[in-house]
């Protein structure tokens, strides 16, 4: 009897087994799949395209600029944001700062904002984010994600990430990598 049932627990076991193996490899291949049909189109294109088209509602966060102020995302409900997340050692985020701080100038007054997230608790403490901010002549919002919560909530693995976030505060666009100014106005232009 013990023997019998020995024998009934080592069978349902190999069988788990070999099930979670199957289902592994069906899932392996639908992965397998998808990264072939990535590759086969941005093998056809010159560049990979990394703007995704999203449309959900901005989660809200609070964090403290680099001036001591404190802002929330829903203070500019009624704007236009260009949301940000970069760091000072990023040679990416370092080029396309002049072409933010272009864009700020040029849409301030038109209900546009730029609000740029620096990832604090991967960068090289407050002082030297506000020297980066003075250096570079920096006018628009640069906020402080000391603890990292800001970034993780919006899952951000790529510097830079910027989201543009439309009137109603909906994330409408995400583009990871360094934008230009020519990206940027297609981005405040397709925002409502």
């Amino acid at each position: 009897m013990v023997k019998n049932l020995i024998s009934i627990i080592i069978i349902m076991g190999l069988i788990t087994i070999v099930v979670i193996n199957v289902l592994g490899n069906e899932k392996e291949t639908v992965k397998t799949a998808e990264t072939a049909k990535k590759t086969e189109s941005a093998s056809t294109n010159e560049k990979e395209d990394t703007t995704y088209q999203v449309e959900y509602v901005a989660p809200d966060f609070e964090l403290k600029t680099v001036k001591g102020e404190t802002v929330r995302l829903s203070d500019y409900v009624g704007k236009k944001v260009i949301l940000n997340f970069w760091a000072t050692w990023c040679p990416p985020c370092r080029e396309e700062v002049p072409h933010m701080q272009k864009i700020y100038e040029e849409y301030k007054n038109q209900g546009i904002e730029i609000l740029a997230v620096n990832v604090t608790n991967k960068d090289k403490g407050e002082e030297a984010v506000a020297q980066f901010v003075k250096e570079h002549g920096l006018t628009f919002e640069v906020l402080l994600d000391e603890e990292g919560f800001v970034g993780s909530k919006y899952q951000v693995f790529t510097l830079p990430t910027t989201y543009m976030i439309d009137t109603k505060g909906n994330m409408i666009d995400i583009i990871e990598g360094p934008m230009n100014e020519a990206l940027m106005k297609e981005l405040i232009n397709k925002a409502e």
